[in-house]
C-alpha cells in the first residue's frame, strides 16, 4: 500500500504542469529509453519510441491495432538486424510485457484523473479531519462533510446490508488509495464520541481490489453517522443503498430553556442530535404544538428536516415569501406520528407551561393525550384492505352495503380524485360486496394534494394518506415500503421548478432556463410526450429534446433522444451532457446506445418520466398523457 502510494507521488509529480498531451509525450520518452536498455541497445532511435507508442496504445485499450503495429515493427526490424523475424517478433513481445508489468505506471498513466480521483477524495478528508482535532476547523461541519463524502464512494463502489457496510477500493494503485481511505477512518474515531467509534476489517480480493468493511456493531455506528450525513434531495436518499440507516438512527432529543415570547406566546428550544451532528428547533405552543427550524442556509434547513425525519417525522424545506430564508414546519399531528423520544421531548415542554399557566388546561391535555399514545388510526375511517398482489399495492375498500360503497365514493370525491383516473368503483351486487379501490395514480394524487391542495380538500387528503400509512405499516415492512415509495413520489409531483434549476452533477455544472413538454401524434398515428428543456451544461446551451411513447406488450413508456453531431465536441461529448442533464434533474442515469452507424441514442425509462413529474412545467402534461395511454 505505501509503495502504490509512493507510485502515486511520484508521478503525480512528475506530471505537474503537464497536459495530457504533454504528459503522454513524456511517458514516451521515458519508455523508449527503457527499450533501448531493455534490447541492450538493439532497438534504439526511431524504432525505440515507435514501440513505446504502441506499448500505451495497447495499455489504453487499443489492443488489436497495437498488435497489428507491432508484429509490422518487427518485421521491419528484422531487415534492419538482418535475423528471423520470429525471433526479433518474441523479443519485442517481452520488452511489452515487461513494461506492461513492471512499468504499468508509465504504460497505464497511473497519474490519469480516474486514479487521482481515488487519491483526491480521502485525502482532502483527511486535511479536514487533521484541521478539526487540533481545534481549526469546526468538528460538527467536519463529521457531517466527511459522513457525505464517504456516502458518495459507497453509493458508487461499495454494498450496504443489515449488519455490513463495504466501500471497494479497486484498479491501479487500489492498495495506496485504500490505505489514504483507512487513515481517514482512523482520525474520524478519534473526533468521534465512544458511542460512535467503529472499527473495519480490511481485505485484498482478486484483480487488487480492496475492501474496507464494517461489520454488526461497527456497522450500526457507522450507519447513525451516515444516516444523518448521507446525500439526499427532496427528503429522499438519493441512494436507495441508503435506506436500511434510517432504521440504525438513534436519535437524541434534548428540550431547552422555556420561556414566553413578546406576544405572549409560549416559545422552548429542541436540540435533535444524531451521529455526533445535531441542530436546535423552536418549539411553540399556540392553538398546536409547532417545531420549527428556519435558516438562510438551505443546506441547514435540509439537514433540520433530515434529523426530523429520523425523529420520525416527515417535513418539507420551504422558502416563504420573497425572502431568502427556508422553513422546516411540523405540528402536532404529524408530531404524533414522531418518534418515541421526540413525544416524550415535546410533552415535557407542554407540562413546563402548564405548571407556569401559560396554557389552558384543556389545550394542554389533549396535546399531552395525542402526543403520549402517539399516532392511532383516526376516527371515522373504514378499514382498507392493503397488501401487495404481485408486486404492486393494493388498497381497497370492500363492503355489501350499497351506502358505505356510495360514501367512500363520495369521500374520494371531496379531497379532489376523479373517478376513473385515479379509483374505481364496484357497487353491491347479488349479495355481494362491492368496492372502492385506489389507484396507483390515486394514492400519489392525494399525496399531492396533503401538501399542495387547499383547505379542506388538504385536510381530507393529508387524513386520508397518514391513514393509509398506519394501515400499510400494521400490514407488514414490505407493504410500508411500498406505501410510502408511492405517497413520496406523489409528494414530489410540481414540487420543483424547470427556470433556474441548477445543480453540479458528476462533475459538470447543470443550468436549466427553461421548458415544458406537449403531446403529439407520430406518424403512425401513437401518441407521443415530447419533453423540451433549454440548458447549459459545462458552459455549452442547446434545447434538448426527448420524446416519450407506450411500447410492447406491457404498453410501457420510454423516452427516446440523438445526440447532436454539430454540437460543440460532435456526439459523445453532446451525449454526456444530454446524459448529465437528465441524471440531475430526475436522479436517474439515462442508458446510452451506440449504434453501428456511428447514431448515439439516449434511453429513458418510467422512472425518468416519474422524475421530471417533480417539475411544475412538466407535471400536468405528464400526467395528462400517462392517463390518456395507460395501460389497457
Amino acid at each position: 500500500m505505501l509503495g502504490e502510494l509512493a507510485l502515486f507521488a511520484h508521478f503525480a509529480e512528475a506530471r505537474r504542469g503537464l497536459g495530457d498531451r504533454e504528459w503522454r509525450e513524456e511517458r514516451v520518452k521515458r519508455l523508449s529509453r527503457a527499450v533501448e536498455a531493455l534490447s541492450g541497445g538493439r532497438i534504439r532511435g526511431e524504432y525505440a519510441e515507435r514501440l513505446a507508442r504502441l506499448i500505451v496504445s495497447y495499455a489504453e485499450g487499443r489492443k488489436k491495432r497495437a498488435e497489428e503495429r507491432i508484429d509490422k515493427l518487427a518485421g521491419e526490424l528484422a531487415g534492419v538486424l538482418k535475423e528471423d523475424v520470429e525471433r526479433v517478433r518474441e523479443e519485442l513481445w517481452s520488452i511489452v510485457e515487461f513494461a506492461l508489468s513492471d512499468m504499468h505506471c508509465l504504460a497505464r498513466d497511473c497519474a490519469r484523473d480516474e486514479v487521482a480521483r481515488k487519491f483526491v477524495a480521502p485525502a482532502l478528508e483527511l486535511i479536514m479531519l487533521d484541521k478539526a482535532a487540533r481545534g481549526g476547523f469546526d468538528r460538527r461541519e467536519a463529521l457531517l462533510r466527511f459522513g457525505e463524502m464517504y456516502a458518495t464512494a459507497i453509493a458508487g463502489d461499495g454494498a450496504v446490508g443489515p449488519r455490513e457496510v463495504v466501500l471497494a477500493v479497486g484498479g491501479e494503485l487500489g492498495g495506496g488509495a485504500a490505505l489514504l481511505r483507512l487513515a481517514t477512518l482512523h482520525l474520524l474515531n478519534q473526533l468521534l464520541s465512544k458511542d460512535l467509534k467503529f472499527g473495519v476489517h480490511t481485505y485484498v480480493k482478486e484483480g487488487r481490489y480492496y475492501y474496507i468493511a464494517a461489520y454488526g456493531d461497527d456497522a450500526a455506528s457507522l450507519m447513525r453517522l451516515l444516516a444523518v450525513s448521507a446525500p439526499s434531495a427532496d427528503r429522499g436518499y438519493l441512494s436507495p443503498k441508503f435506506e436500511g440507516f434510517v432504521g440504525k438512527a438513534r436519535v437524541e432529543v434534548r428540550p431547552g430553556g422555556i420561556r414566553l415570547t413578546e406576544r405572549g406566546h409560549v416559545a422552548a428550544d429542541l436540540v435533535i442530535s444524531e451521529g455526533g451532528v445535531d441542530v436546535k428547533y423552536n418549539v411553540y405552543l399556540r392553538n398546536e404544538v409547532l417545531l420549527q427550524f428556519r435558516s438562510t442556509d438551505r443546506g441547514r434547513a435540509e439537514l433540520a428536516a433530515h434529523l426530523l425525519k429520523l425523529a420520525g417525522v416527515d417535513a418539507e424545506v420551504r422558502k416563504v415569501g420573497g425572502r431568502n430564508v427556508w422553513y422546516v414546519m411540523a405540528t402536532t399531528d404529524r408530531l404524533a406520528a414522531g418518534r418515541e423520544e421526540l413525544r416524550k421531548a415535546l410533552a415535557e415542554i407542554v407540562r413546563k407551561a402548564l405548571a407556569k399557566d401559560w396554557v389552558e388546561a384543556g389545550k394542554a391535555e389533549r396535546w399531552l393525550e395525542e402526543l403520549e399514545r402517539g399516532r392511532t388510526l383516526r376516527e371515522g375511517w373504514p378499514k382498507y384492505l392493503i397488501r401487495l398482489k404481485e408486486g404492486a399495492l393494493e388498497v381497497r375498500y370492500m363492503s355489501a352495503n350499497p351506502g358505505n360503497v356510495e360514501r367512500e365514493a363520495q369521500r374520494l370525491s371531496a379531497m379532489g380524485l376523479e373517478e376513473g383516473s385515479h379509483f374505481s368503483v364496484k357497487m353491491p351486487e347479488g349479495g355481494r360486496k362491492g368496492h372502492v379501490s385506489i389507484l396507483k395514480e390515486g394514492l400519489e394524487r392525494a399525496a399531492w394534494l396533503s401538501v399542495h391542495g387547499e383547505g379542506e380538500q388538504r385536510r381530507l387528503a393529508a387524513d386520508f394518506v397518514e391513514y393509509i400509512l398506519q394501515r400499510a405499516g400494521e400490514e407488514g415492512e414490505d407493504v410500508r415500503k411500498k406505501a410510502e415509495e408511492i405517497v413520496k413520489r406523489g409528494k414530489e409531483v410540481a414540487s420543483l421548478r424547470l427556470e433556474g434549476f441548477e445543480r453540479e452533477v458528476d462533475g459538470r455544472l447543470v443550468k436549466v432556463i427553461g421548458g415544458g413538454a406537449e403531446p403529439e401524434r407520430s406518424w403512425i398515428g401513437k401518441t407521443l410526450l415530447r419533453i423540451k428543456i433549454t440548458a447549459e451544461v459545462d458552459g455549452v446551451r442547446r434545447d434538448y429534446e426527448i420524446a416519450f411513447g407506450r411500447y410492447g406488450k406491457d404498453n410501457e413508456a420510454f423516452g427516446f433522444a440523438t445526440a447532436r453531431a454539430d454540437a460543440p465536441g460532435g456526439r459523445e461529448a453532446d451525449a454526456e451532457r444530454f446524459s448529465a442533464l437528465i441524471k440531475a434533474l430526475t436522479g436517474k442515469e439515462p442508458r446510452i446506445r451506440r449504434r453501428e452507424d456511428g447514431t448515439i441514442e439516449i434511453v429513458c425509462y418510467e422512472g425518468h418520466l416519474e422524475g421530471f413529474a417533480r417539475y411544475a412545467e412538466l407535471a400536468e402534461t405528464i400526467a395528462k398523457w400517462l392517463a390518456e395511454t395507460g395501460r389497457r
